[in-house]
């Protein structure tokens, strides 16, 4: 027998009926009561991209979009959680968050993104903990009264791992990200130079005419120390000189200072905890005695 002609659940050309809207309304005003603030962060890709493993190796996050959205986690992180692998100390805690299509069209412009897309990130501010979207679910609510479009969309995260991206979301918690684990240069220049580097800015060494234009190597400020002429950087381009022209500019406060050393030692000056490598090996001198090159005795 026909279905009943008086409810039309399947109205032509996908257009949302007064049903339709009152369940994403209910279901919008839902997320808002039990959800949490949370910023959006979508990845852009300025490489040419891997042609062999389809993949893009270098990324910057340059907008974070604040919206609301349900953590679907009720008793805790999912996923394989912490454990010892033989690469170290790894942890693999997952993550659900439920955002409703109608904040995400609202909080994002529809020329970016139309929907959630695997790879951008989410920070929750609740936990100050960042999460990449490894998979959208936009099928949860099947076809609830015969709607096409999805009412939410269920975004499975798992915990970010860093990887020498560039953070500037001008979002002060999210951007301190790449300060505390970027790979991290000191170096030491002469304590006579001309005005004072800004943290954050753009440094440069440029041997030919000192411009901007003609840099063969830049980095950005991550902390800068005048009284003893220490500066640690961070997003380095390029590779700095101590020899001939060896003139460091700020591009930002137009300081200029010789440099004369620079330290290149990964992990000396990174404070991320998953990353304790280092702390291992470190510890593992005490221990073992690699002294030995004969283990046989000597003859």
């Amino acid at each position: 027998m026909a279905v009943n002609r008086y409810f039309n659940n399947f109205p032509s050309q996908n257009r949302l009926n007064n049903e339709h809207r009152l369940m994403e309304d209910v279901i919008v005003e839902s997320i808002q009561i039990m959800g949490h603030d949370v910023y959006y962060i979508p990845r852009d890709s300025y490489d040419d991209g891997d042609q062999i493993f389809g993949e893009y190796s270098k990324s910057r996050f340059t907008k974070a979009y604040s919206m609301e959205s349900y953590i679907a986690n009720v008793e805790g992180f999912e996923g394989d959680g912490d454990f010892f692998s033989k690469f170290g100390l790894e942890i693999r805690d997952t993550s659900n968050f439920v955002v409703s299509r109608r904040a995400f069209t609202k909080g994002l412009p529809t020329t970016l993104r139309q929907r959630p897309q695997e790879g951008d990130l989410i920070y929750v501010p609740l936990m100050h903990r960042l999460f990449e979207i490894k998979f959208i679910e936009k099928k949860l609510m099947f076809y609830s009264l015969g709607n096409r479009e999805p009412y939410i969309y269920e975004m499975r995260c798992e915990l970010f791992r860093f990887s020498e991206e560039q953070f500037d979301t001008n979002v002060s918690e999210i951007d301190q990200i790449e300060q505390d684990n970027a790979y991290t240069y000191r170096i030491n220049v002469e304590e006579n130079g001309f005005g004072s580097f800004i943290d954050g800015e753009r440094i440069y060494q440029s041997p030919s005419d000192g411009t901007w234009t003609n840099h063969t190597a830049s980095a950005e400020v991550k902390e800068w120390y005048k009284a003893n002429g220490t500066m640690f950087l961070v997003n380095v381009v390029g590779q700095f000189s101590t020899d001939g022209a060896n003139t460091i500019y700020g591009n930002t406060s137009h300081a200029q200072y010789t440099l004369m050393s620079l330290t290149d030692e990964k992990n000396d000056y990174v404070s991320f905890d998953i990353f304790d490598n280092k702390d291992f090996d470190t510890g593992a001198d005490l221990v073992l005695d690699l002294s030995e090159t004969n283990p046989f005795g000597n003859p």
